[in-house]
């Protein structure tokens, strides 16, 4: 065995050396460290709870909305009846639940940072690189609810974020 290999297996593999108890703490700091320094993925836990209500949650929570109307899919099976809110906010329903939300261009609130007409860099920047990162609508990953959930972002080049959509991903 060479001198780097018998110094490498005395450092890392060898059980009653002094100096590997010396690396742990510091090691086990530095990876703790690690997300600090990366953009925080989004959480969208002031949304997420509406995907699933039934239509008595949502009235009870949200009142009635100011306008019902369907919204045609490609199929049958990708209509939807659509609750819009004045504060520009959809809930789209399938089989009596909410299954996704949409805030359009008009919207004034904002998701963890992100707002209406802001550009795509500045998104990323925010919230980290999308899962889909060659798509023109990038999509991050939410925290699973007991199913999977997603946001879903549209842009223009010269309005920057016009749509964005959170949305049960196994519907």
């Amino acid at each position: 065995m060479n001198g780097d290999a018998r110094i490498l297996t005395m450092l890392f593999f060898w059980k009653k050396n002094p100096w590997k108890r010396c690396f742990r703490i510091p090691l086990f700091i530095l990876f703790m460290m690690i997300p600090l320094f990366l953009p925080a993925a989004p959480q969208a836990q002031e949304w997420t709870p509406f995907i699933g209500f039934e239509p008595g949650e949502a009235l009870q929570e949200l009142g009635a909305p100011t306008e019902i109307f369907a919204h045609r899919g490609a199929s049958a099976e990708e209509d939807n009846v659509v609750f819009f809110y004045p504060n520009r906010f959809y809930l789209f329903w399938f089989q009596n639940r909410v299954w996704q939300i949409r805030f359009d261009e008009k919207w004034e609130g904002e998701l963890e940072g992100v707002t209406m007409g802001m550009p795509r860099s500045e998104v990323e920047a925010l919230w980290g690189p999308s899962i889909n990162e060659g798509d023109e609508h990038p999509t991050w990953i939410l925290p699973d609810q007991g199913y999977p959930l997603r946001a879903r972002l549209y842009f223009e080049d010269d309005r920057g974020l016009v749509d964005l959509y959170i949305y049960r991903s196994d519907w």
